[in-house]
């Protein structure tokens, strides 16, 4: 070929892509340090790495196959045709002839025999992959052109980028039977498919061929010089970032590989006044890889309850932004981080150049008040995220800097902080009302001399809100029934922190949390069963950080032990068909999916259908992220959504003519819900924040009247043949005496 122009070109684009990507580098580099160690557990990431990374694990599930298997094809041939690109680089520098159409004899490596067969097998294995790109390509550009759906931004990018590895593949091809006609070989095994293209190109004379076949190699290596220059400019920057992003990932705890990443916020140290973020200053490095990281595929907002109910958040358009604006003042950024300080006013001063400057803030220039707030925290980004972006966290960070710094938030939260701060609970009713729920069924109270099995932790809506008392005396009928030895905190049970921590105000958090510990600590408290999933989820995954090793159960799990170790027997029959509700802090974030569902299949008669969102895939009902508190202003209530989808599921149940939403129209704003009518059943919850939701959403589109909502241990308790009907269910086994 021509080592001279090969050179050049590999300077040039190696150069420019260089300058490119320190730019990138260096404002990341201005980010602040990430809390936890990134780089521990090193044979977990690299599992991690060949599974999710190499393996592609998340780009294949059930929802997003045919894309991610198309996908997978596009990236297995740049993984393969990585070493092709090598090997056409050396051929560029194997002859000394200055002319740029030269021959285009084999490779010098192809003289040695020991590597005649390995190179011939890979020739195969190139060829194949080749193909399948070539497969994704047609298949990405049919869907962006015609099908669009709704997750894909429109973008010319994308189709250049297509256009980009259509055409490596082409020239591959064509510089491959160009190679293969002046060799005089019109088949081969090693390369079959471009044999075809040699016998389809059999009608071009051979001194032609040979010439295109001398352009498409240096328009293929060019074009790889091109591309990697494009990549730092646009989405496909993940192509550069993606598999370090998920090498650095956040591991779930060696002892409960089924927590999402979502599932534990970061734990900043306030004795240092880490208030959260905001400036972008106040991002780690890893938040800053994250936001370079998203492909904008859009599989967050595919189940997203912000974006499916118009309101103004899409993790995507988050990421986005907040790259977009890193990029844009990457050169500032490093004075804005040596020379920051804080005004008397609350503003961030720096030098840039000599001269002062306000560093801007995240909320506000770059992302609206509105967004950070409307984030459930339900976990969808992040379990679909195929390149494992920490999106929850982000928005957490900037809440708290709005309500410890700014105490600029929602009103509605205000009432919500100081009930929780001077009552322990968001409600801020009396601290001594907190056992009232028992009735004349006193329970015991752990620390009255006895030893139990259990702690049944009964939360703050199981106390204090008269729907949720019925279940809290549910859980302990069962209990009881099942000869399981449990006490209560009675009026010492205090709120977790849950909704103030996700609400932003980490101060009452890491308040509640230490006293918690060291209450729960003295005591001599190990195991803990509880009802809500809010609870279930900070004491087992947030509270070890403060010193709370607890085992923790939720009341659906602890059921189900119960009715495998046949302690409890199920009766009365039900002849009913009845719709599940996943709640986000149970399944998605933890994992815990088939226990209710075994539980609610274990009572005669039940027949369980499921909505089409459902496990994985299920729809929030509004209420976590502390939005259990705040009001909805925009677009359609989330709850609404959701009861749609639960009359829809119950209506076709009851007559099959009753058509069910299309599953692409269900990932478009404002498309659930054609049904009006008024279907009949019922809906199993296991969390009270669902369970107020759905109710509220029921009996606000006129449904509260013939579709009920009942937690799965009501309908347990309902079920359950008990060994003394008229025995009250303060009637529990004498503790057993320390």
């Amino acid at each position: 070929m021509n080592p001279l122009f090969t050179g050049l070109l590999l300077v040039v684009g190696v150069g420019v892509f260089s300058k490119t990507m320190l730019g990138r580098l260096r404002g990341m580099a201005s980010l602040k340090g990430e809390p936890g160690n990134r780089l521990d557990r090193k044979g977990d990431r690299l599992k991690s790495l060949a599974i999710f990374g190499f393996g592609q694990k998340r780009m294949v599930d059930p929802e997003e196959f045919v894309p991610g298997f198309m996908h997978v094809l596009i990236f297995g041939a740049f993984m393969v045709l990585a070493l092709r690109t090598v090997m056409l680089f050396v051929m560029g520098f194997s002859s000394s002839a200055l002319s740029v159409l030269s021959n285009l004899s084999d490779p010098f490596w192809t003289e040695w025999a020991v590597l005649k067969t390995p190179y011939e097998l890979y020739l195969l294995l190139k060829d194949i992959v080749a193909a399948g790109a070539l497969l994704g390509v047609t298949y990405f550009g049919v869907l962006r052109l015609v099908v669009k759906p709704d997750r894909l931004t429109k973008s010319n990018e994308a189709l250049l980028i297509l256009g980009f590895i259509g055409a490596l593949m082409v020239t591959e091809y064509i510089f491959g039977a160009s190679h293969l006609r002046e060799q005089g070989i019109a088949f081969t095994s090693y390369e079959p498919v471009t044999s075809l293209w040699g016998k389809a190109l059999a009608g071009v004379p051979t001194e032609t061929l040979h010439t295109l076949g001398v352009i498409g190699f240096w328009v293929h290596i060019t074009i790889i010089l091109v591309f990697l220059n494009f990549l730092p400019h646009g989405k496909h920057f993940h192509v550069v970032v993606g598999l370090g992003n998920v090498f650095l990932k956040k591991l779930p705890p060696e002892s409960q590989p089924r927590i999402s990443s979502s599932a534990k916020l970061s734990t900043p140290n306030l004795e240092k006044e880490e208030f959260g973020a905001k400036t972008v200053l106040d991002l780690s490095w890893k938040q800053g890889l994250d936001v370079n990281t998203c492909t904008e595929c859009g599989r967050c907002q595919t189940h997203c309850p912000t974006y499916i109910t118009g309101k103004p958040l899409t993790h995507k358009g988050v990421n986005q932004s907040i790259k977009q604006f890193l990029w844009k003042n990457e050169n500032e950024l490093p004075q804005w981080k040596a020379t920051a300080k804080k005004a008397d006013d609350g503003r961030v001063l720096a030098q840039v150049d000599g001269k002062e400057v306000e560093v801007p803030s995240l909320v506000g220039p770059v992302l609206s008040a509105e967004t950070i707030w409307a984030c459930t925290s339900c976990g969808w980004c992040e379990q679909a995220c195929p390149v494992f972006i920490e999106n929850v966290p982000r928005l957490i960070d900037m809440r708290r800097y709005k309500v410890q710094v700014e105490a600029d938030f929602p009103p509605e939260l205000q009432r919500v902080f100081e009930g929780m701060e001077r009552q322990g609970n968001p409600w801020g009713i009396g601290q001594d009302k907190r056992d009232e729920w028992e009735g004349d069924m006193p329970l015991p109270k752990w620390g009255d001399g006895g030893t139990y099995e259990y702690l049944f932790y009964v939360g703050c809506a199981g106390s204090y809100d008269d729907r949720m008392k019925k279940v809290s005396k549910a859980v302990a009928k069962v209990l009881t029934e099942a000869g399981v030895t449990f006490a209560t905190l009675g009026k010492e049970e205090t709120c977790t922190g849950d909704s103030a921590r996700r609400g932003g105000n980490e101060y009452l958090y890491q308040t509640l949390a230490k006293m918690n510990v060291e209450a729960w600590n003295a005591k001599g408290i190990k195991t803990i069963v509880t009802q809500c999933p809010h609870c279930f989820n900070t004491i087992k995954n947030e509270y070890p950080e403060f010193g709370g090793n607890y085992r923790v159960i939720s009341h659906t799990e602890l059921i189900n032990e119960l009715l495998k170790d046949k302690r409890i027997k199920l009766s009365k029959v039900m002849n009913e068909k009845l719709t599940y509700h996943d709640p986000c802090y149970l399944g998605r974030h933890n994992g815990v999916f088939e226990a209710p569902r075994e539980v609610l299949k274990a009572i005669p008669g039940l027949e369980v259908i499921e909505m089409q969102r459902s496990e994985r895939e299920s729809f929030c009902c509004g209420a976590g992220g502390a939005r259990m508190w705040m009001e909805e202003h925009t677009g359609q209530r989330i709850n609404h959504n959701r009861v749609n989808e639960i009359a829809n599921t119950l209506a076709h149940a009851q007559d099959a003519s009753v058509p069910l939403p299309l599953a692409t129209d269900m990932k478009k704003p404002g498309m659930v819900g054609q049904f009006k009518g008024k279907a009949a059943g019922s809906v199993a919850v296991a969390c009270p924040f669902c369970h107020t939701m759905i109710k509220d959403g029921l009996n606000d589109t006129e449904r509260g009247d013939t579709i009920t909502v009942r937690d799965v241990a009501e309908l347990v308790a309902e079920s359950m043949e008990t060994k003394q009907p008229s025995a009250p269910v303060a009637e529990v086994p004498a503790p057993v005496q320390s």
